[in-house]
């Protein structure tokens, strides 16, 4: 092995190990996204520790020292993957809240979208389960405080999905199912998320 194959061998192997450090403390501490979550719009994520920010401080340092386009290409996979499994943490952790924090922010998204017309919901199994019928009685109770007489219902089918749930008016469908709330916001949040895990400006 020549010296370039070792350095290379050494950026890679400290790059990993960055990486899954970095992973462990986003994973510890991914509940934190779901408070802003709770507001909706994710507008001030906390991520981190300042451990994890200056072990990702290192990455960015071997990224700008570097001069191989390979080992550029390496980092900035890492440094990709390392949002990712925040965003995956982020979504596990919405779709284990507890439940009572979870039966309000379903409810507060369908009152903010249902329309005074007969519709549906479908829901996965699991909360079809920890929801149930109680909760659409409690929430045509709400809406008919807003005026709405129009009454929902639970759908036969369930979903595949970590959580939220589909709205369906005939053929129409409002998706708020997690992945698809996560997946609209996300590209507003990455960088955001990219300036906490590598303390960026």
């Amino acid at each position: 092995m020549n010296g370039a194959e070792k350095i290379k061998e050494r950026i890679l192997s400290d790059a990993k190990k960055l990486h899954n450090k970095i992973v462990d403390d986003a994973k510890a501490q991914a509940q934190s996204i779901i408070a802003a979550a709770e507001k909706e719009a994710f507008q001030n994520i906390s991520l981190m520790t300042e451990q994890a920010r200056q072990e990702a401080i290192l990455i960015k340092e071997r990224y700008q020292a570097s001069e191989s386009m390979e080992d550029r290409k390496n980092i900035l996979k890492v440094r990709q993957e390392c949002i990712n499994e925040v965003f995956d943490a982020a979504l596990k952790n919405l779709s284990e809240m507890p439940a009572d924090k979870y039966e309000q922010f379903i409810q507060a998204m369908l009152l903010d979208v249902a329309r005074n017309e007969p519709g549906t919901i479908a829901f996965n199994e699991k909360d079809k389960g920890r929801l149930g019928q109680r909760f659409i009685s409690s929430l045509n109770e709400k809406l008919k405080t807003k005026g709405q007489s129009a009454k929902l219902s639970m759908a036969e089918d369930s979903l595949i999905s970590s959580g939220g749930f589909i709205l369906r008016y005939g053929d129409m469908e409002i998706n708020c199912t997690l992945e698809v709330i996560l997946n609209m916001k996300r590209p507003a949040l990455e960088s955001e998320v990219a300036k906490i895990l590598f303390n960026e400006e």
